[in-house]
């Protein structure tokens, strides 16, 4: 489907194919084989809207920013951008574009504080935190999405709901998104470990002298530091970390090996095919 997007473009075709298979992928139908299959619930959880531009993204051709080692962004020029094209394309036909993203979410909140990457509502009424989360750390919106996915099966009490793109003040392309409040306590060092372990990581090395990094063979966990998480009532809420595919040029001992966009879709849940 993501091919057919690239070849022909968004034709009314296209558009209902991609709307009925969206579905499918929410529903958990239809398998979306890019993630491990553990991680497709991350899907759901992120809504419609995600999964309709995880199809749009996954037909676009690999770029150079996707295989270099993480972190290494300082000379990127931008080879994505196509992917971000594809989508807001897309999201001003169905209606979840925002021209001024920060305004919008700005209308609906009642303060906001400034990330690295993203700008952060809160919405204290609806115990709701929203965020125009831009591309500063992942360059390219296929990574970004891979992010939110594996972010959503890891840490579902803090769940990312995507509820569009758009682009900010500086034209800069980002993701809107909204996530449960949560608060609580600082996390000690040892908590973090345990907890990251009982999910099946292990330990990805130091960060100014903290385990603030975490792998599987399959999954990479980064950036959990004493601001992306807490200890609440209820156990530990994940706001924010760097959740990426451990592929093998990520260089953090990965094995996981991306199919082949051309099977995507095959496999039907309850198919003899699984």
């Amino acid at each position: 489907m993501g091919q057919d997007i690239w070849d022909k473009g968004l034709t009314t075709g296209t558009l209902n194919i991609l709307r009925s298979l969206a579905k499918e992928i929410y529903y958990g139908t239809t398998l979306f084989e890019r993630f491990p299959q553990a991680q497709l619930p991350g899907l759901s959880l992120g809504s419609e809207i995600l999964c309709s531009a995880a199809i749009i993204c996954r037909g676009c051709p690999g770029t150079e920013s996707e295989t270099r080692e993480i972190y290494r962004t300082s000379d990127l020029i931008g080879d994505g951008r196509v992917q971000e094209t594809l989508v807001e394309q897309w999201a001003k036909i169905v209606g979840c574009w925002f021209d001024n993203a920060r305004l919008y979410l700005s209308s609906v909140s009642q303060a906001y504080d400034v990330g690295t990457e993203s700008t952060v509502f809160f919405d204290v009424q609806h115990r709701l935190v929203r965020k125009f989360i831009t591309l500063k750390h992942y360059n390219v919106l296929r990574l970004a999405i891979d992010r939110i996915v594996i972010h959503n099966s890891l840490f579902p009490n803090t769940f990312l709901k995507v509820i569009g793109f758009g682009r900010d003040e500086n034209n800069s392309f980002g993701i809107l998104v909204e996530q449960p409040y949560a608060e609580g306590v600082p996390v000690s060092e040892a908590e973090r470990a345990s907890f990251m372990h009982n999910l099946g990581f292990v330990d990805a090395g130091e960060d100014y002298g903290m385990h603030l990094n975490f792998k599987t063979d399959s999954l990479y966990v980064g950036d959990l530091n004493d601001y992306n998480l807490v200890k609440g009532i209820s156990g530990i809420h994940v706001f924010d970390c760097d959740c990426r595919l451990n592929v093998p040029s990520l260089g953090c001992g990965g094995t996981w090996i991306i199919p082949a966009p051309s099977i995507d879709f095959q496999h039907q849940v309850g198919s003899n095919g699984d």
